[in-house]
């Protein structure tokens, strides 16, 4: 089955979105992140119809301190 997301940067987010989408929305605003990434992440899972759907604002909350916490160093030559 082809999974496609169906949100694009110019939309507002939606309140749900299924991994696809999650993703997308992940790697738009942080950082890259594959759909099969966010299943190790520590965030509520809805599956109705078998679909694993997360709350955005959860997904997006966690993302960003997983961003402000990552490792942040200068690289290259100081002249």
């Amino acid at each position: 089955m082809s999974q496609k997301h169906t949100w694009r940067p110019d939309q507002p987010l939606p309140k749900n979105a299924n991994k696809i989408t999650s993703a997308a929305i992940v790697s738009h605003f942080y950082f890259p992140v594959s759909p099969r990434t966010l299943e190790t992440w520590p965030l509520t899972v809805r599956r109705p119809n078998r679909a694993a759907i997360y709350e955005v604002e959860e997904l997006m909350r966690f993302a960003e301190q997983k961003y402000n916490n990552a490792f942040a160093y200068k690289q290259g030559v100081d002249w």
